[in-house]
């Protein structure tokens, strides 16, 4: 709170060092027609993150359930899942200040029409994304029991489960920053309708369901197997709705 606090006082007080722009008072008043064109920007990343909440508490009482009916027990694949999920947070959060970075670029060329400069900047924000992407998967996938060990220490069964976790559930983290930064790009071009059904495409269209699912048939192997399902489809749905976006673009740039 302390720290909130602090972020706080120190926004207000650089409003004051703007020179071409002087707020006011009266310039902090709610303009409501603003308000839901901020708020509609914004809505991806929102739906986003309540979806990663409603995914963690599926994941957890299904690796509860389901763990309690294997060797490693529940207390195990809670353990461990909550070091690869936090793990894969930080990557994440390296995504998404690409893609926070690529957004004012991407709707200032949007709304002045220099289309080649949208597509270039989204193309330039998805293979920055990757290769990023592609040191966090081969460091999930070659040093994941170091990567566990960093958290504390257990035995045999904890790094089992642990690193088999990691690399099955993680298998195609490379992948996911295409449906990230698709879903901003939406957004960004204020199309937030299709930026919003697009973040959700993983997590609760596809996710949530395969926890569900899948361990029915294969057990805790169905828990490890559906995020890696989930961010294949994901991934397809993306590439399909984009490249539609983008090849519309293109014809507007011709024009």
């Amino acid at each position: 709170m302390l720290g909130q606090a602090a972020s706080c006082v120190m926004g207000l007080a650089y409003l004051k060092r703007f020179r071409s722009i002087r707020l006011t008072a009266a310039d902090f008043g709610i303009c409501w027609d603003e308000w839901r064109r901020i708020a509609a920007l914004g809505l991806s990343n929102s739906f986003n993150q309540l979806a990663m909440t409603v995914v963690q508490i599926v994941l957890n009482n299904s690796l509860k359930y389901y763990g309690a009916l294997s060797i490693y027990g529940s207390e195990i694949p809670l353990a461990t899942s909550g070091i690869v999920i936090k793990i894969n947070a930080i990557l994440t959060s390296v995504i998404v200040g690409i893609s926070q970075g690529a957004q004012p670029i991407i709707s200032f060329n949007y709304g002045a029409g220099q289309y080649a400069r949208v597509r270039g900047t989204y193309s330039l924000a998805i293979r920055i994304s990757l290769a990023v992407s592609a040191v966090g998967f081969a460091a999930f996938q070659i040093f994941p029991r170091q990567i566990v060990s960093l958290f504390g220490t257990g035995d045999q069964l904890y790094f089992e489960f642990g690193v088999r976790f990691m690399r099955c559930y993680l298998l195609m983290v490379m992948i996911n920053c295409v449906q990230l930064l698709s879903s901003n790009f939406f957004a960004a071009i204020g199309k937030p309708v299709r930026g919003i059904l697009l973040s959700l495409t993983r997590q609760v269209f596809f996710l949530v369901p395969l926890l569900l699912i899948l361990p029915l048939f294969l057990g805790m192997d169905g828990i490890l197997y559906a995020a890696p399902v989930a961010d294949f489809i994901a991934f397809v749905t993306s590439v399909v709705v984009i490249r539609k976006e983008l090849r519309s673009l293109k014809t507007m740039e011709n024009h």
